[in-house]
Order: C-alpha cells, then structure tokens, then sequence
C-alpha cells in the first residue's frame, strides 16, 4: 500500500483486480465453447478504507455456473492459472480459493417426461411450459439426483396478470411471489407420488 497521490511509490492491488475481472470474462468467452458454456461472475470486491490510501490487498468474490462436472474442474484449473499469473505481471500476488458448491442438477429425461405427463394430466397441457435454455441456478437437490433419477420443476410463481419471461428474477429486491400457487405446488407432489408408486418412470 502507500499515499494515493504517490502512486508509483507502491503497488495498487485495485487496477490489478480490474484486469483480473476483464480476464476472467475473455477467459469465458475464448476458452470455453458455448456448446457446453460456464458463467464465472465476480460479484464482490473489496479494498481500502478511505480515499487517500493505496490498500495492501484486493479481496473478490463470485461464483462459477456451469452445466457439467467437467467443465467446472476447467474453469477452476484456468483461474487458478490465470489469476497469479496477471498479478505477477503487475508485481504483486494473488491467492485463489474456490470453496466447491453443490453439484451440477442433471435431470432424468424419464423422470422429466414422467413430470410432464403428471403435470398436463392433473393441471392441463398450457400447464406445462419448457423452459427455452437450461438454468446455472446452484441447488442442493442435486446431491439427491447423483443418487438417485429424477427431475427439478419449476412452480410459476409470478404474479397473477405479470409477464413471467419479463418479470424481475431470483433475488431481485422487487421479486413478488403468489403464494396462491402453493396449493397447486402441494397436489402435484400428491400426484408425482400417487403415480410412481403405483406405475414407475414406465406410465
């Protein structure tokens, strides 16, 4: 760290954490195909105390969003590689930690085309929507299908009269739930189950 208006006296650990973040997003866009892709967002960065003072260090913090095993060992593999690498260019060094988080969620086609056949049979074939891409939402559900085959739904909470492809997302300070849906939620699980238990995936 050092005086912000001696600059060249120290190392600013602030600059070197912007080219980071910049080289993080190339990264995904040049070494990773879209054909099986990976989000890598850093959402937090924190450094100094004051507006005169150069900090000692830079701390980020984000996540990695990918929709297979294999692709997350990579991304983790090239930040580790890249990061200290850029901040050895800059003079400094860099630390990269990566807590790993729940596993990918890999549905059963059985078991979604089992779903499917439940939900349009007890709410309605308009009941039923497919999603148009695959979502890098992290959940612990999926430690339970690398056990055993099955299927996350999603259960329309949107406001009633909203546009839900256009309504705010998940953790969106303006997110509304109709809470309405919840018995709907609680008779398609009765459903799911009545059925497995009596036919299986097999129905």
């Amino acid at each position: 760290g050092g005086h912000a208006s001696m600059p060249h006296d120290s190392i600013d650990p602030i600059p070197v954490a912007c080219s980071i973040v910049t080289a993080i997003q190339t990264m995904v866009t040049r070494r990773i195909s879209v054909f099986d892709p990976a989000v890598v967002t850093i959402a937090k960065i924190a450094a100094g105390t004051t507006n005169n003072i150069i900090p000692e260090t830079a701390e980020m913090l984000g996540t990695i969003r990918t929709l297979s095993p294999e692709r997350r060992a990579m991304v983790a593999r090239e930040l580790k590689r890249l990061a200290p690498a850029i901040a050895e260019a800059h003079g400094c060094t860099a630390e990269v930690q990566i807590d790993e988080g729940f596993p990918v969620t890999i549905c059963d086609s059985r078991a979604v085309t089992f779903g499917q056949s439940v939900v349009e049979e007890t709410f309605g074939e308009a009941a039923w929507l497919t999603m148009d891409n695959p979502v890098m939402g992290a959940e612990d559900f999926s430690y339970v299908l690398e056990k055993v085959p099955g299927a996350m739904f999603w259960l329309g909470a949107s406001e009633e009269g909203s546009d839900w492809r256009q309504c705010c997302g998940l953790h969106s300070n303006h997110m509304v739930l109709d809470e309405s849906v919840m018995a709907r939620g609680a008779a398609l699980h009765a459903a799911l189950a009545e059925r497995f238990l009596n036919e299986g995936f097999n129905a």
